[in-house]
């Protein structure tokens, strides 16, 4: 929503972790496209295909202003991190646990981003209620 400079007024923190949410999203649904190419099995896109739906409604949340958005997004966000972790600390393909490292860590600091200061003065003012 463009403020009186005709800036958005949507605080870059919301705005990454935002970025983190949707790239998030389809960067894990690109590597299970991958391994079902690879390995044949349609069962790896299944899951990937519910958490990109998942996270691509939390990103628009968190962008529209949706105050629920950012405690769901943090919950989520932590729980996609440690399914991560899970995954690179896993047996698998290396490139695979790379990309789930930087996944990870890519869901830890959007939790960090969700809990700064301006993050919240936007999603508690600005908010749907």
């Amino acid at each position: 929503m463009p403020n009186s400079t005709g800036r958005s007024s949507t605080p870059p923190e919301v705005l990454i972790a935002s970025i983190v949410a949707a790239g998030g999203a389809l960067l894990f649904l690109l590597v299970g496209v991958i391994r079902w190419q690879v390995d044949g099995d349609a069962g790896w896109v299944r899951f990937p295909a519910i958490v990109a739906v998942l996270e691509i409604a939390i990103a628009a949340g968190l962008m529209v202003g949706f105050r629920p958005a950012r405690i769901t997004a943090i919950i989520v966000f932590l729980l996609l991190a440690l399914l991560h972790l899970l995954a690179t600390l896993n047996t698998g393909p290396v490139w695979v646990r790379v990309v789930s490292g930087v996944l990870s860590a890519a869901h830890v600091y959007g939790v960090v981003l969700l809990n700064t200061a301006p993050a919240l003065v936007h999603l508690k003012r600005r908010g749907i209620r």
